[in-house]
């Protein structure tokens, strides 16, 4: 097969409220992060608010599900030859690799000099956190840059993309059932094989945090990817109740099993990991089918930036950031709540971060690819 000579990245057209969701996903995490800066007017309120804000890690799934539904709406007739996948792979480094390597580099260098680790276990712990490895084990996922664990997940999605779309052109969507049933299988598998090994060291961990146990969020994103969009003329409606139903299934599953974090217990591991991403699927849909207030308000110039620089605020809305604005807040601006100041700053750092770092990286390395197949 040849790769088809359009840009995936331009031939299907953008839709600008899908950029704003990424911007709302990662506010969420950030405030799931951050709960405890936020203010506490009373003791009821506050159980309240608690119980909601602790369940706001679903931002984390809406990413992944939105990862599955672009992939998917961009690529789905994009044929993949040796030099084709070749493309697509060097595409999704420069989108995720330079910024991270660039972040995480700093955090270990920063952790270095301050010393305190043994020179074999900084290297250990920098090279599984640069090869993204660190998101197979249990014992180093959250090391370095925490939330990056993330990106060991949506990096396994985008090696198995090329397969799944060949699937799913030769059989059916249904085919993906079998794949994400065939990853659980490994994973759990693996984790009682590699017992002792430091790798995939719990059921628990395999299904809350590794592509084993992840991998249906982005298939239910690329299904509805799938959809003609004169089907579900409701869909926004319908998936951003779809949502909030969720959200409060999740709130019941942690009060009802006195979890701190619902993704903690079985139940809460389902709901989120399946039936969020039906909800949040429906959405997307919607969001790219037909117009609404919702569309228009997410695809505004300030939700769209906010949505480019997403990823660096993702990377560093937890850390060594975080804990350094925190810390100074009570020297600098005692009087200020530290949630909307650490919010605005984190704000600021990313949309520079974007500006300055990200996106000319990921100019160049196009650019450095495009120049090398030309000769």
């Amino acid at each position: 097969m040849k790769a088809t000579p359009t840009n995936p990245e331009t031939a299907v057209s953008l839709v600008p409220a899908l950029t704003g969701v990424r911007a709302v996903a990662a506010l969420l995490v950030f405030v799931f992060h951050h709960r405890r800066l936020l203010p506490t007017p009373s003791p009821g309120f506050n159980s309240v608010l608690e119980a909601f804000t602790a369940e706001l890690h679903i931002g984390v799934s809406i990413f992944f599900t939105l990862s599955g539904y672009l992939l998917c709406r961009r690529y789905f007739s994009y044929r993949f030859s040796a030099g084709g996948l070749g493309t697509f792979l060097w595409r999704r480094f420069a989108r995720i690799y330079p910024l991270y390597f660039l972040l995480c580099t700093a955090v270990f260098l920063r952790l270095y000099f301050r010393g305190g680790v043994e020179p074999a276990q900084w290297w250990q712990q920098y090279g599984l956190n640069i090869t993204l490895l660190k998101g197979f084990s249990e014992r180093w996922y959250l090391s370095g840059i925490g939330p990056a664990w993330s990106l060991a997940v949506e990096e396994c999605f985008y090696i198995l993309l090329p397969l799944l779309l060949l699937l799913a052109r030769r059989f059916s969507l249904l085919s993906w059932v079998g794949v994400a049933g065939l990853l659980l299988a490994l994973g759990l598998g693996g984790s009682y094989i590699l017992q002792g090994t430091g790798w995939l060291e719990s059921n628990r961990f395999v299904l809350q945090a590794t592509i084993f146990g992840r991998s249906a969020e982005f298939l239910i994103g690329a299904a509805f990817a799938r959809l003609p969009a004169t089907r579900y003329p409701y869909a926004t409606s319908a998936g951003v109740a779809g949502v909030l139903a969720t959200l409060l299934l999740l709130v019941g599953i942690k009060i009802r099993l006195a979890a701190q974090v619902s993704i903690l217990t079985l139940p809460g591991l389902a709901v989120n990991n399946w039936f969020l991403p039906c909800a949040t699927g429906l959405l997307l849909h919607g969001l790219a089918s037909y117009p609404s207030g919702l569309q228009r308000v997410l695809g505004s110039r300030l939700l769209v930036i906010l949505g480019y620089s997403s990823y660096a605020f993702y990377l560093i809305h937890l850390g060594v950031f975080a804990d350094f604005v925190v810390a100074r807040l009570h020297l600098y601006l005692p009087s200020s709540p530290p949630f909307p100041v650490l919010l605005l700053l984190t704000i600021g750092a990313s949309v520079g971060l974007y500006l300055l770092v990200e996106k000319p990286l990921h100019r160049w390395l196009l650019q450095l690819g495009s120049s090398s197949r030309a000769t």
